[in-house]
């Protein structure tokens, strides 16, 4: 009934059970390095985060300093320029004068916006520190 004598069987059985156990022992220890070698990629992504982290909060706190004393010295600013005469006590019309004697309301326009400008100009140079720093 078979062509082959029963011991070629099992010889072949034994066989396709060895091949299989060994598949087995090469898949688990393939796997075994393969999530040693995640872990080792996840440990240093997170060392780097953590790095690329901290500058930049180091940067926004340089940045936070700057802004904080943008705008003491614009309060300090604007303290002064109460004392000037306003546009309406001044009667000429402005042209030919120095900003020394501009009136309270434009120095204060003046002095606001220059604020405002070197608030953006910090925050941008920022930006820029923070897009380095990752290169």
């Amino acid at each position: 009934m078979f062509p082959l004598p029963w011991i070629a069987y099992v010889k072949i059985g034994i066989c396709a059970v060895l091949l299989c156990g060994a598949g087995y022992l090469g898949y688990s220890f393939e796997h075994s390095r393969f999530l040693a070698y995640k872990a080792e990629q996840i440990a240093q992504t997170q060392k780097i985060e953590k790095e690329r982290q901290t500058a930049a909060d180091q940067i926004r706190k340089e940045k936070d300093a700057q802004i904080v004393a943008i705008n003491n010295n614009l309060a300090d600013a604007l303290i002064k320029l109460r004392e000037r005469p306003s546009r309406a006590d001044s009667g000429s019309s402005g042209q030919g004068r120095t900003g020394l004697s501009l009136s309270a309301e434009d120095a204060t326009f003046l002095d606001r916006e220059a604020a405002r400008a070197d608030i953006l100009r910090t925050a941008l140079d920022a930006c820029y520190k923070q897009y380095n720093s990752l290169k």
